[in-house]
């Protein structure tokens, strides 16, 4: 068993970490403060070839294995959740479907712009009374003579009113549950379709969230992805992409508090002497090493059987669930450690502590992940 990165992944790793330090980190502020999408940091990330990693080359894409992908995602998310947020949204909720279910024209269409950073995606699974149960979803499309006609609406979907193009899952047939549930592409000029405005958040300000509508919006019959009944296994399908995503945000951050907590333990003193120095700030940064040393297994592993086309769900959600509580508990020590300085909003662990907390709600809830571990670890001795 080989825990061991390659020389390739090593330096990669290293090469994206400067420049996460040197672009990405000095905007974190900044980005939290505007509270609209890190436009500059999406420019950025395309040229370094990020917005590709995995993407198809035709289509201008890089080639990545999933362990170089899992450790850009990472190394993201430490620098700016924000920018993490918009950008995987864009690239992975939403270029993942296109990528696996789209036509080729389609593809051609929307890809290359994507992979450049000129154009940004959302993907609209979540309504206003419902988000784990899928089938519960009230949004309709109805079959024409033209294409597809969609009523309804969606509800906390990043860059949603942001977005130049959008996935949307919507019931073909209202009678089926989860088999009566499709998928469609929507650009946002179509007629009928509309965005509401970006959502207060108590993190992850930098990364806009809104409302969708969709009345009488009539699309062609090519937005349609794959085959009609099968926008359930598609969501399935994407959800893999995201739930080692949202590890690697989970690590990220938690990493950003430990980092944090060290720089301030050194240079804080207090009783004539740096406060690292003393036992029960030991106790926090030794706490913060084990969460994020798990964590990053746990994500690392995830990635690696991931892309070995191996999908355990349960360590997919091990991996979220884990990493995701792991980011709240680190940020929440970390805070500690800076005491009253951490409640400031000068301070950097003020803002992670809020980002972290995203991490136990979005693309499945904690307790949505432990319904799945428990339902696959009990089938095994059934």
């Amino acid at each position: 068993m080989d825990f061991t990165l390659t020389d390739d992944q090593k330096a990669f790793a290293e090469g994206f970490s400067r420049f996460i330090d040197s672009t990405i980190v000095p905007r974190g502020e900044q980005v939290d403060r505007d509270k609209v999408f890190p436009t500059d940091n999406y420019k950025a990330l395309a040229e370094m070839g990020y917005l590709g990693l995995g993407m198809p080359e035709e289509y201008g894409g890089t080639p990545a294995d999933s362990v170089v992908h899992y450790l850009a995602q990472e190394e993201l998310a430490r620098g700016c959740a924000s920018t993490f947020l918009s950008s995987g949204a864009s690239c992975g909720l939403f270029g993942v479907p296109v990528r696996l279910f789209a036509s080729d024209e389609m593809k051609s269409e929307i890809l290359p712009g994507l992979i450049k950073g000129d154009l940004v995606g959302a993907w609209a699974l979540t309504e206003p009374h419902c988000g784990s149960d899928a089938a519960a979803m009230k949004t309709r499309a109805r079959k024409t003579d033209k294409g597809w006609v969609l009523n309804g609406s969606k509800m906390f979907i990043t860059n949603g009113n942001c977005a130049d193009w959008v996935v949307v899952a919507a019931k073909t047939d209202p009678e089926a549950g989860y088999a009566g549930v499709s998928s469609f592409l929507v650009h946002k000029d179509t007629p009928g379709f509309s965005a509401g405005t970006s959502l207060e958040k108590m993190g992850c300000r930098g990364s806009p969230t809104s409302a969708l509508f969709f009345e009488d919006c009539e699309i062609p019959d090519e937005w349609l992805l794959g085959q009609p009944g099968t926008g359930f296994i598609q969501a399935m399908q994407t959800l893999e992409f995201g739930r080692v995503g949202m590890a690697a945000f989970g690590v990220g951050i938690a990493a950003a508090a430990l980092e944090e907590s060290i720089k301030y333990a050194k240079e804080r003193t207090a009783f004539g002497k740096p406060i690292i120095k003393f036992q029960p700030v030991h106790f926090k940064i030794a706490d913060m090493r084990v969460l994020v040393d798990g964590a990053r297994l746990l994500g690392l592993r995830a990635s690696w059987m991931h892309g070995r086309g191996e999908c355990p769900q349960s360590l997919f959600s091990a991996a979220k669930l884990f990493a995701t509580e792991a980011a709240v508990k680190c940020t929440d020590m970390a805070v500690q450690v800076h005491g009253g300085y951490g409640y400031m909003a000068e301070y950097r662990v003020e803002r992670l502590y809020r980002d972290a907390r995203l991490g136990p709600i979005g693309e499945g809830s904690s307790e949505i992940q432990r319904r799945l571990i428990a339902q696959e670890t009990l089938a095994m001795f059934a």
